[in-house]
């Protein structure tokens, strides 16, 4: 498959994760908010670890130009 995110889009992914996984472990709030925030942040870091969001790809949305990467083709 296509990478559908760019580098840049890649690293604030990873950096909301981080923030949205420590949130959840460190927060001593509800439980389904701490929960919901730890598996954002996994979904966020595996698609900016991947670089390919299954959402981008539904709404044909690419960040990655074209041409930059060998499998950065537009379907």
């Amino acid at each position: 498959m296509a990478r559908n995110v760019s580098s840049l889009d890649a690293c604030i992914r990873g950096g909301v994760a981080v923030g949205l996984v420590v949130f959840g472990v460190a927060s001593h709030g509800t439980e389904i908010l701490s929960f919901g925030a730890v598996l954002v942040g996994i979904v966020l870091m595996a698609t900016a670890l991947t670089r390919e969001c299954p959402f981008y790809r539904i709404f044909h949305i690419y960040t990655q130009r074209p041409g930059t990467n060998p499998q950065s083709r537009r379907v």
